[in-house]
């Protein structure tokens, strides 16, 4: 199975295999590799085989640049397709192994990636329901609160007329004093009878 990882790779999310590597294994010369991709490039499916098929580079031993193709498992099983021979035919399946080995990891990884992000998902979901809960306790203490010192600010304002309405009493009075029903009578005025 390792020998069958080293066959394919990934390019741009594809598995794919390269025109110098086919011709390595299927001991054909680079040269004309890539003379029968020119070939089915330049056919009337041009464009449909187009996808299948990615002009790269490689460097030689010497440090030169040059061309070659990446094809993915449809563009190998088209060029691979007239190859004939024993040897031919054990590499189109190491090859078509391979192929399925790497799209089984990526499937296996994509199934792992899901189940990971479920769970991240679920374990945020319930972090975010908390949150909203502390939220919503936060809003209704802040709520009681502002009600509260509403209160007392009411509150206040009652006394404080009910001081300037007695020191306005006195003053009205001037030195005879309050007595205890005009007390009572500004008492009435500011807070209510009490039953």
């Amino acid at each position: 199975m390792d020998n069958q990882n080293n066959l394919v790779r990934m390019f741009k999310n594809q598995v794919v295999v390269s025109s110098v590597q086919l011709a390595e294994h299927f001991d054909k010369e680079h040269k004309n590799v890539l003379r029968l991709i020119s070939s089915l490039l330049s056919s009337a499916n041009k464009q449909r085989l187009s996808k299948h098929f990615f002009k790269s580079n490689y460097k030689d031993e010497t440090g030169k640049n040059n061309t070659m193709y990446l094809m993915d498992r449809d563009g190998f099983s088209l060029l691979v397709m007239s190859f004939k021979g024993e040897k031919a035919l054990k590499w189109k399946l190491d090859f078509i192994d391979a192929f399925n080995a790497m799209e089984q990891e990526i499937r296996n990884n994509e199934h792992q990636l899901n189940t990971d992000l479920k769970d991240k998902l679920y374990n945020t979901s319930i972090k975010l329901e908390k949150v909203k809960i502390l939220h919503s306790r936060l809003f209704e203490e802040s709520t009681n609160q502002s009600a509260l010192l509403n209160e007392k600010r009411a509150e206040l304002l009652r006394y404080k007329a009910f001081r300037d309405l007695i020191i306005a009493k006195q003053l009205e009075n001037d030195s005879a004093g309050l007595s205890y029903d005009d007390v009572d009578e500004i008492d009435n005025r500011i807070f209510g009878e009490i039953d």
